[in-house]
């Protein structure tokens, strides 16, 4: 058997293909397979090739929840853009912050090009997994390459924990998702490298969902103040108490923002939503309430404790860097807190640079067991995990796993969910 060089040691692969058509030829006879043998063989080129394009292939069998859901609404606004005239394209960028529908540029620009080819929602589910995908990809592959250097099981734990935190059954809520891949992967570049291209990038997924225009003005800020702790650790810790105290002056600042950003803001923060949204959280499992809690309370400790016992072994500007943008980024994520809906979602933003410092510090750690502290965060990151799953498996198809190539799209739409949570 053949053994790959990962790093310092080897490892054998249990497939291992050394020609192109050989992978061309086994995502044929069975897609899911491919995609595993790829993941074993990811430092390879054309292994991520095929995970990237089993991604796709993800989208373009993409179930839609007939109960409703934001991918509902994606399929049915495709249908009535492929009766619209292409003249009808440029009310779509011309309307863009003017009206209430038109506050995000990406998913209807996206929408109406397919829509000049199909009216069929798995062709724009399948765009939208390429670009979600592409992001997602190219933001694991820089952990993966570092690990490769210097792999152990607490880099690895966190590795794998990175990888869930927005999968790519999260194209349910394609604009959300896809700016918060795209922000990661500018952003990271902009924090350990400060190169100029990446801001742009970054500022970008803007674009894709609006909200990332306050997430790249705090990058902004930090591009231009740079690493100054000394503000952002004590503005740190007051954001876990000062929002609570606040949050009425900041509802009614809101109301000065204007447009189609006053609308959504005040949809965010009005009284019925945020009732609304604290119904919805009542009604579902306790374990899907604390998930998030638990994940971000392990990473605040995890960062806190790790930041301690590493402060001499901490000697790269890419580890201080992160860590000066996590103290920053978490004030703004406190903040935004009094918002469900907003501070809920850049909570997961932060899970990514947080999970990333982690991982970085474990890299410098030369243990052949799990530490402690990564012992005490596989709890909430098990639990975190199988929320994910069972999130996704609405929209996951299940004939994605059955060997034959376009399955999927011959037999009637069979979720997970319906299978494993009749």
């Amino acid at each position: 058997m053949e053994y790959l060089q990962t790093g310092y040691t080897t490892r054998p692969s249990w497939i291992d293909f050394g020609n192109n058509r050989h992978w061309f030829l086994l995502f044929i006879i069975w897609p899911f397979m491919a995609f595993l043998a790829a993941l074993s063989n990811y430092s390879r080129r054309e292994a991520r090739i095929v995970v990237y394009i089993y991604l796709v292939y993800f989208g373009l069998s993409f179930v839609v929840d007939e109960a409703g859901g934001d991918a509902l609404r994606y399929a049915t606004e495709l249908e009535k853009n492929a009766l619209l005239p292409f003249s009808d394209f440029f009310k779509i960028v011309g309307g863009i912050y003017s009206t209430d529908d038109s506050v995000d540029i990406y998913e209807p620009f996206v929408s109406f090009l397919v829509s000049r080819l199909t009216d069929d929602h798995r062709i724009l589910f399948a765009v939208f997994a390429a670009v979600f995908g592409f992001f997602y990809l190219k933001s694991i592959g820089i952990l993966y390459d570092l690990y490769r250097k210097n792999p152990g099981p607490d880099a690895l734990i966190h590795l794998l924990f990175f990888c869930v935190i927005l999968p790519i059954t999260t194209i349910n809520g394609v604009r959300m998702w896809t700016a918060a891949w795209i922000f990661f992967y500018g952003a990271i570049h902009v924090v350990w490298y400060r190169d100029v291209r990446f801001l742009i990038l970054a500022f970008m997924a803007s674009l894709v969902h609006f909200s990332f225009l306050s997430a790249n003005v705090i990058l902004l800020i930090y591009f231009i103040a740079r690493n100054r702790n000394y503000i952002y650790l004590p503005m740190a810790l007051v954001s876990f108490v000062l929002p609570q105290i606040i949050s009425p002056f900041l509802q009614r600042l809101s109301l000065r923002l204007g447009g189609a950003l006053q609308t959504r803001f005040e949809g965010y923060t009005n009284e019925d939503y945020i009732s609304g949204n604290l119904e919805s959280m009542e009604d579902k499992a306790w374990f899907v309430k604390i998930g998030n809690d638990l994940v971000f309370y392990y990473l605040v400790f995890a960062v806190i404790i790790m930041q301690i016992l590493s402060r001499k072994q901490i000697r790269n500007d890419r580890e201080r860097n992160l860590y000066s943008f996590l103290l920053l980024f978490i004030s703004f994520v406190n903040f935004a807190a009094f918002i469900p809906t907003l501070g809920g979602r850049f909570k997961l933003v932060f899970f990514l640079f947080a999970t990333t410092y982690l991982f970085i510090l474990f890299l410098h750690m030369k243990r052949s067991r799990v530490s402690v502290i990564t012992i005490v965060g596989l709890f909430p990151m098990l639990l975190y995990a199988a929320v994910a799953f069972r999130t996704g498996a609405t929209n996951m198809n299940a004939w994605i796993f059955t060997p034959g190539l376009g399955v999927p799209l011959l037999m009637p739409a069979l979720s997970v969910a319906q299978l494993l949570f009749p």
